[in-house]
Order: structure tokens, then C-alpha cells, then sequence
């Protein structure tokens, strides 16, 4: 991902999507969710990322209710403003479009999570069974 920071820099994004009603979650506040998922996602990325990648890190971290963490907040904030400067649309409509995009693929990524991951129901013809029964029209 090109840089919402400076021109040219390359982002380093990494997502991570929380239940916050979860057992391991249910004592927590939800920023200290946000804060410990944020965190963790920097100590095992951030590093590397700026010295050997030599990029900016982010990571996205959001709760399957629609929350986003601050550094993802921020983050969306940032790409809202470059792209209403880019397409010369308002900030709202922008910032709407990307809002709506990001719950429609939480959404079916919760889906997805829930029910599994479904194939197609195409069978190829070497598939089919084509011993078929003896009937009788009459």
C-alpha cells in the first residue's frame, strides 16, 4: 500500500478483527481491547518493518461490532483525505463510502468465519455418476 504519510513511502498494513463479547474479552474495556491488540500487533511487526522493509507500519485493528482502534481511525482519516484531494468529492462521502466498504467485508468475513468457507456447486461431468437406473417410461 503506497503511504497515507509522506509520497512514495510504502505501508506495511496488518488486520486484525476482534469480538469483543468474546470470553477472553469480556472483562476488558473496549479501548483496552484496541490497546493490547494494537500493541501486540507492534511488538511482533513494527521492527522489522521500519529497519529491514525501511516502510511505516499500521495496524488495523477492529471489533466485529464496527469499532476501529485509534491507529485505524487515524489511518482511515488520513486515506479519506487524500482520496477527497484525489477524486475532488467531499470528505463525508468519501469517508462514508470507505466506512460502509470496510462493514461489508467485516461482515462477510464474519460470515465466512462463521459458516465456512463454501465451494461452488459446480461438479465437473468426469464427476458424475452416469450409471443411471433402468426405467420404464410408459
Amino acid at each position: 500500500v503506497v503511504s497515507t504519510q509522506s509520497t512514495g513511502d510504502k505501508t506495511f498494513i496488518d488486520v486484525r478483527v476482534l469480538h469483543p463479547n468474546s470470553l477472553s474479552n469480556k472483562e476488558k474495556p473496549l479501548p483496552n481491547m484496541y490497546r493490547c491488540h494494537e500493541n501486540e500487533k507492534k511488538t511482533k511487526y513494527l521492527h522489522r518493518v521500519t529497519q529491514v522493509e525501511k516502510a511505516n507500519f499500521t495496524p488495523f485493528v477492529m471489533s466485529t461490532t464496527g469499532g476501529l482502534a485509534p491507529e485505524a481511525s487515524a489511518f482511515l482519516k488520513r486515506l479519506a483525505q487524500k482520496l477527497c484531494l484525489k477524486l475532488d468529492q467531499d470528505y463525508s462521502h468519501i469517508m462514508g463510502y470507505l466506512r460502509r466498504k470496510l462493514r461489508f467485508e467485516l461482515l462477510k468475513t464474519t460470515l465466512m468465519s462463521i459458516r465456512g468457507f463454501r465451494k461452488s456447486r459446480c461438479t465437473r461431468i468426469s464427476e458424475l455418476d452416469l450409471n443411471l437406473i433402468n426405467f420404464y417410461v410408459k
